[in-house]
Protein backbone atom coordinates (compact mmCIF):
# COMPACT_ATOMS: atom_id res chain seq x y z
CA UNK A 1 0.00 0.00 0.00
CA UNK A 2 1.12 3.55 -0.69
CA UNK A 3 1.98 5.68 1.90
CA UNK A 4 2.43 9.26 -0.19
CA UNK A 5 -0.47 11.20 0.46
CA UNK A 6 -0.45 12.09 -2.97
CA UNK A 7 -1.18 8.67 -3.95
CA UNK A 8 -3.83 8.17 -1.15
CA UNK A 9 -5.55 11.76 -2.83
CA UNK A 10 -5.69 9.83 -6.05
CA UNK A 11 -7.36 6.92 -4.98
CA UNK A 12 -10.00 9.07 -3.37
CA UNK A 13 -10.43 11.61 -6.87
CA UNK A 14 -11.03 8.21 -8.37
CA UNK A 15 -13.80 7.87 -6.33
CA UNK A 16 -15.29 11.38 -6.41
CA UNK A 17 -14.69 10.41 -10.33
CA UNK A 18 -16.80 7.66 -10.00
CA UNK A 19 -19.42 8.78 -7.94
CA UNK A 20 -19.73 11.91 -10.73
CA UNK A 21 -20.45 9.53 -13.50
CA UNK A 22 -22.79 7.80 -11.40
CA UNK A 23 -24.48 11.00 -10.92
CA UNK A 24 -24.44 11.98 -14.24
CA UNK A 25 -25.99 8.35 -15.25
CA UNK A 26 -28.52 8.14 -12.73
CA UNK A 27 -29.68 11.95 -13.50
CA UNK A 28 -30.03 11.15 -17.12
CA UNK A 29 -32.00 8.11 -15.88
CA UNK A 30 -34.36 10.51 -13.97
CA UNK A 31 -34.91 12.37 -16.44
CA UNK A 32 -35.65 9.74 -19.04
CA UNK A 33 -38.98 8.65 -20.30
CA UNK A 34 -40.19 5.50 -20.01
CA UNK A 35 -40.12 4.15 -23.49
CA UNK A 36 -36.43 5.41 -23.40
CA UNK A 37 -35.49 3.37 -20.35
CA UNK A 38 -37.00 0.13 -21.69
CA UNK A 39 -35.32 0.53 -24.32
CA UNK A 40 -31.86 0.90 -22.66
CA UNK A 41 -33.15 -2.19 -20.91
CA UNK A 42 -34.01 -4.56 -23.76
CA UNK A 43 -30.62 -3.43 -25.82
CA UNK A 44 -28.50 -4.53 -23.03
CA UNK A 45 -30.63 -7.57 -22.25
CA UNK A 46 -31.73 -6.49 -18.76
CA UNK A 47 -34.77 -6.81 -17.10
CA UNK A 48 -36.90 -4.05 -17.45
CA UNK A 49 -35.69 -1.38 -14.82
CA UNK A 50 -38.23 -0.43 -12.09
CA UNK A 51 -38.61 3.06 -11.77
CA UNK A 52 -38.14 2.52 -7.49
CA UNK A 53 -34.96 0.90 -8.02
CA UNK A 54 -34.12 4.40 -10.22
CA UNK A 55 -35.03 6.32 -6.97
CA UNK A 56 -33.29 4.47 -4.60
CA UNK A 57 -30.52 4.36 -6.14
CA UNK A 58 -30.55 8.18 -6.52
CA UNK A 59 -31.78 8.48 -2.78
CA UNK A 60 -28.36 5.63 -1.68
CA UNK A 61 -25.93 7.75 -4.04
CA UNK A 62 -24.69 9.65 -1.41
CA UNK A 63 -24.41 7.27 1.19
CA UNK A 64 -22.99 4.57 -0.91
CA UNK A 65 -19.89 7.06 -2.35
CA UNK A 66 -19.32 8.48 1.27
CA UNK A 67 -18.99 4.94 2.81
CA UNK A 68 -16.98 4.10 -0.09
CA UNK A 69 -14.54 7.73 -0.17
CA UNK A 70 -13.91 6.68 3.58
CA UNK A 71 -13.13 3.09 3.39
CA UNK A 72 -10.17 4.27 0.92
CA UNK A 73 -9.53 7.31 3.62
CA UNK A 74 -9.27 4.71 6.27
CA UNK A 75 -7.05 2.67 4.49
CA UNK A 76 -4.64 5.56 3.81
CA UNK A 77 -4.85 6.81 7.52
CA UNK A 78 -4.19 2.99 8.93
CA UNK A 79 -1.16 2.58 6.75
CA UNK A 80 0.17 5.94 7.99
CA UNK A 81 -0.97 5.14 11.09
CA UNK A 82 1.54 2.11 11.48
CA UNK A 83 4.38 3.63 10.57
CA UNK A 84 4.42 6.03 13.78
CA UNK A 85 6.65 4.60 16.13
CA UNK A 86 5.47 1.10 18.15
CA UNK A 87 2.42 1.24 16.09
CA UNK A 88 2.96 -1.93 13.69
CA UNK A 89 1.91 -4.47 15.65
CA UNK A 90 -0.65 -2.69 17.77
CA UNK A 91 -4.74 -3.04 17.21
CA UNK A 92 -6.52 0.31 17.96
CA UNK A 93 -10.33 1.43 16.47
CA UNK A 94 -10.92 3.76 14.02
CA UNK A 95 -11.25 6.46 16.06
CA UNK A 96 -8.37 5.88 18.12
CA UNK A 97 -6.44 5.99 14.53
CA UNK A 98 -7.54 9.02 12.89
CA UNK A 99 -6.53 10.76 16.80
CA UNK A 100 -3.01 9.36 17.00
CA UNK A 101 -2.46 9.91 13.14
CA UNK A 102 -3.75 13.57 13.21
CA UNK A 103 -1.26 14.11 16.42
CA UNK A 104 1.59 12.73 14.78
CA UNK A 105 1.47 14.92 12.39
CA UNK A 106 0.18 18.12 14.30
CA UNK A 107 -3.21 18.25 12.66
CA UNK A 108 -5.58 21.05 13.79
CA UNK A 109 -8.42 19.85 16.09
CA UNK A 110 -11.23 21.23 13.65
CA UNK A 111 -9.80 18.68 10.99
CA UNK A 112 -9.38 15.76 12.83
CA UNK A 113 -13.24 16.32 14.59
CA UNK A 114 -14.50 16.84 10.66
CA UNK A 115 -13.35 13.12 9.56
CA UNK A 116 -14.43 12.59 13.02
CA UNK A 117 -17.74 13.36 11.80
CA UNK A 118 -17.54 11.65 8.57
CA UNK A 119 -16.44 8.46 10.18
CA UNK A 120 -19.00 8.41 12.53
CA UNK A 121 -21.59 8.90 9.88
CA UNK A 122 -19.99 6.42 7.95
CA UNK A 123 -20.43 3.97 10.13
CA UNK A 124 -23.98 4.82 11.11
CA UNK A 125 -24.91 4.22 7.23
CA UNK A 126 -23.08 1.02 7.36
CA UNK A 127 -25.03 -0.26 10.36
CA UNK A 128 -28.12 0.78 9.22
CA UNK A 129 -28.50 3.84 12.30
CA UNK A 130 -29.88 6.49 10.00
CA UNK A 131 -32.12 6.58 7.01
CA UNK A 132 -31.80 10.18 6.24
CA UNK A 133 -27.99 11.07 5.73
CA UNK A 134 -28.76 14.37 3.46
CA UNK A 135 -30.00 15.79 6.82
CA UNK A 136 -26.21 15.10 7.80
CA UNK A 137 -23.85 15.57 5.15
CA UNK A 138 -23.80 15.13 1.44
CA UNK A 139 -20.81 13.17 -0.29
CA UNK A 140 -19.43 16.82 -1.58
CA UNK A 141 -19.74 17.58 2.20
CA UNK A 142 -17.84 14.46 3.07
CA UNK A 143 -14.99 14.41 0.38
CA UNK A 144 -14.32 18.18 2.08
CA UNK A 145 -13.98 17.44 5.48
CA UNK A 146 -11.73 13.81 4.54
CA UNK A 147 -9.25 16.13 1.38
CA UNK A 148 -8.74 19.61 3.53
Amino acid sequence: MPHSRFDWAGRIKAVEREYSAARLALDWLLEASPDEIHELAEAREWDDLAAASIYDADRHLDATYLIRMFSVFDRAIHSFWRLLPDNDGRSVEGDVRIEEAGAGRVILRDMIDRVQDVRILRNKLVHGRIEDHYSNMTFAEAREHLLN
